[in-house]
């Protein structure tokens, strides 16, 4: 691979330029102007120079100071680029990107983040194309084999810790760009191009890159334990320890079977350690043990630190929040938010990050204020903005603000690529809930003619990534088939999808308390039909009114509102679920995520055996691909959100060990 990406380049003294996105490989400098300075070059000392090791060459000494004097650069543009100017950096990243490795990279990482927002295939391409140009670069500059024996032996062994340990000080960066470019490659193309062997070839890329990042940790670890410390630059370690901490984390998060897989082929999964290692980048490790916050200031200004910091607010203030994970400090979370927040003020990630903290402390008007202070700020990408919109429309979901909910969703709907069919759905039943509040008949015939042609458009804007569908695609898809069926309608739809979005841990009492109320009603309504007339769907429709009616119970027993009622709302309503599960014709999902209700409520009396019976019910029927709960022709096919629901329930049992 090395030996084709060298082949690639051309060193002949002719540039052309390219504007369109499609690279023309030109000549690789040394250094703009450096060379030309070289007859008046003295050569000192390197502070990366192993003691006792000759001095370096002129050129390798320029080539080092070109190297820094691009990372400073760099390091400016992704200064700009998190504090919101987002044109500031491309200014300083794209007239250079293709003839410095740093700046090929950190051109690529924002366009990175453009595509994977926007979706757009003109974008992906136009990523793909600047990230292998950025492989092109690094692999130049990488440490040469020495022939087709050595080219062999590297192949199969990969790169070793003697090898780092002789590499130059530019050849170890060129290692670390070239893993992290070819990684974020990888990833691109698995969402791009959907064929089989896409898929392995890209998997295999990324088990070379994480091969990479855990040599050039032992490399690390190796200089600290000879107490040469001072031989690494932030700009380096920043790197590794990015790249090893989220591996770390993304492996130790994925179900046992798969890591037990991924282990055999050579992957680790240690949260502890990847947590560590991104603390460690920013001096975080320290205010775990000396409880201040400036002793985690020391010097810490690797180029990717704020991204390892990112790393960690995304961890302890959102991802907790969506799954229950171990090693979880919210408070540790937010103090490094903070002191992000004091850097890049007008960043829009870390004000939606803030945004997120506001909802998990169910401040949900702070939350609203600093998800527009968000969208206020950035300008230059619509695509930063929608994040926001969506979160914004959750709570406007949870307040009941239809209206504002439903305008929010048609901008996304016209202007985001993400999933048009989630989208749209999200407009139908904010109109159904506004068109079920009107008493103006003509209102409400306008509306639902509207609901109804929204629904129609849901199946047909679906869309595939890496060759699955979107199991939310697939659930919204379901629940506007069965709106069809059902006469257009359906029972507590804005709750439901609440539900699927794990929003309910976000409402406030006030919000909770009206919940219940609007639960208890369409139960009363429900058990008030003539048994012997009953609906097609009427066992659906019970069992999901006690699902959510059960969540709502243990978020107010969480609450501390009237505890014992609460517990016993919570106990009654899944027996109803679990009694009448075998009547249910569509809606298979409620026995299983009734099973995960239960088990955190299980979790919350301390009753971990218990529990762990519940979760592992479903883990098994996953295994096994044993379903057949329900009545029906799809009572014994895989339910819907099974994937997100197994995933929750894998990191619930690590949960559960750790309580036990």
């Amino acid at each position: 691979m090395d030996s084709k990406a060298g082949k690639a380049f051309s060193f002949s003294a002719s540039k052309k330029s390219s504007s369109s996105g499609n690279i023309s490989v030109k000549t690789l400098p040394e250094g703009r102007g450096l060379l030309s300075r070289l007859s008046s070059f003295s050569v000192k000392s390197s502070p990366t120079t192993p003691a006792g090791s000759p001095p370096p060459s002129p050129t390798k000494h320029l080539k080092e100071q070109q190297l820094n004097e691009d990372i400073a650069a760099v390091h400016k543009a992704l200064d700009y680029f998190l504090n919101s100017n987002i044109s500031e950096a491309e200014a300083i990243l794209k007239p250079r990107y293709e003839d410095s490795m740093y700046y090929s990279l950190g051109y690529s990482f924002i366009l990175y983040l453009k595509c994977v927002m926007t979706f757009q295939h003109d974008d992906i391409n136009n990523t793909l194309n600047v990230l292998k140009h950025t492989i092109a670069l690094a692999a130049h500059e990488r440490k040469k084999d020495g022939g087709w024996l050595d080219n062999i032996t590297s192949w199969v062994k990969g790169t070793t810790l003697e090898d780092v340990k002789q590499m130059t000080v530019v050849e170890r960066h060129a290692e670390l760009v070239y893993s992290e470019a070819y990684l974020l490659k990888a990833l691109l193309s698995i969402l791009y191009d959907e064929s089989v062997m896409s898929f392995l070839r890209e998997s295999l890329n990324i088990r070379s890159s994480y091969s990479s990042y855990m040599t050039l940790e032992k490399y690390v670890d190796y200089v600290k334990s000879e107490g040469k410390d001072e031989e690494l630059d932030p700009n380096f370690t920043s790197g590794v320890a990015l790249g090893v901490g989220c591996f770390s984390l993304i492996l130790s998060m994925l179900p046992s079977s798969v890591v037990k897989v991924a282990e055999f082929i050579g992957f680790s999964s240690d949260r502890a350690h990847g947590l560590q290692v991104l603390e460690a980048v920013g001096g975080w490790d320290k205010v775990h043990t000396s409880t201040t916050v400036s002793s985690a200031m020391e010097a810490k200004t690797g180029l990717r630190r704020p991204l390892s910091e990112m790393v960690l607010i995304l961890y302890h203030i959102v991802l907790s929040k969506m799954i229950p994970l171990s090693d979880v400090d919210i408070s540790f979370g937010e103090t490094i938010l903070n002191d992000c927040l004091s850097r890049y003020p007008r960043g829009v990630f870390f004000l939606y990050f803030n945004g997120r903290l506001m909802v998990s402390k169910r401040l949900l008007g702070r939350a609203e204020e600093e998800y527009q202070r968000a969208i206020d700020t950035q300008k230059d990408w619509k695509q930063l903005q929608h994040m926001c919109f969506w979160e914004l429309g959750i709570i406007y979901i949870m307040q009941q603000k239809w209206q504002k909910a439903y305008d929010l969703y048609t901008i996304l709907s016209k202007e985001s690529n993400w999933s048009k069919a989630v989208y749209i759905y999200l407009k139908a039943i904010n109109l159904y809930m506004l068109a079920n509040e009107t008493s103006d008949e003509t209102i409400k015939a306008n509306y639902m003619k509207k609901v109804v042609s929204y629904m129609e458009q849901v199946t047909e804007k679906k869309k595939k990534i890496a060759g699955k569908s979107i199991p939310m695609e697939k659930f919204v898809a379901r629940k506007a088939r069965k709106f069809k069926s059902q006469g257009n309608y359906l029972l507590l739809p804005d709750l439901e999808i609440l539900n699927a979005f794990a929003a309910f841990d976000f409402m406030p009492v006030d919000i909770l308390n009206n919940t219940m109320e609007r639960i208890n009603v369409e139960l009363n309504r429900l058990l008030s039909l003539d048994q012997e007339k009953l609906p097609t769907n009427y066992y659906d429709d019970a069992c999901l009114a006690q699902f959510l009616r059960s969540i709502t119970a243990r978020m107010l027993f969480e609450q501390g509102q009237d505890i014992k009622t609460m517990h016993q709302i919570h106990e009654q309503s899944l027996n109803f679920v679990f009694d009448n599960a075998d009547n249910i014709l569509l809606d298979h999902y409620i026995f299983y995520f009734s099973h995960y209700e239960r088990a955190l409520m299980l979790i919350l009396d301390k009753n971990y055996t218990q529990a762990e019976a519940d979760v592992q019910l479903i883990l098994k029927s996953n295994e096994r691909n044993h379903y057949g709960v329900g009545s029906g022709p799809h009572a014994k096919n895989k339910y819907s959100l099974a994937s997100s629901l197994v995933f929750k329930c894998h990191n619930c049992m690590t949960q559960i060990k750790l309580l036990k």
